[in-house]
């Protein structure tokens, strides 16, 4: 595996990190009856997601910025 590879691959891997915990970090699902869930557990969990989902499409500019590696 080239190293152009694994920092792409560890970018995406980061990036579904922070989606996940920024998800599950948010307001749970359910009716919008009660202030508790209609409020995130931690204030800044959507900005968690986003720069996750930021994140995993500037993998694609890690891809292309990262040198391919000599060829053989």
């Amino acid at each position: 595996m080239s190293r152009r590879w694994l920092l792409t691959g560890l970018t995406i891997l980061l990036g579904l990190a922070l989606v996940g915990v920024g998800f599950g970090l948010a307001a749970p699902i359910g009716g919008t009856h009660s202030p508790r869930i209609s409020n995130p557990r931690v204030e800044f969990a959507p900005l968690m997601f986003v720069a996750g989902v930021i994140l995993i499409f500037l993998s694609a500019v890690v891809y292309e910025v990262t040198p391919e590696g000599r060829r053989r």
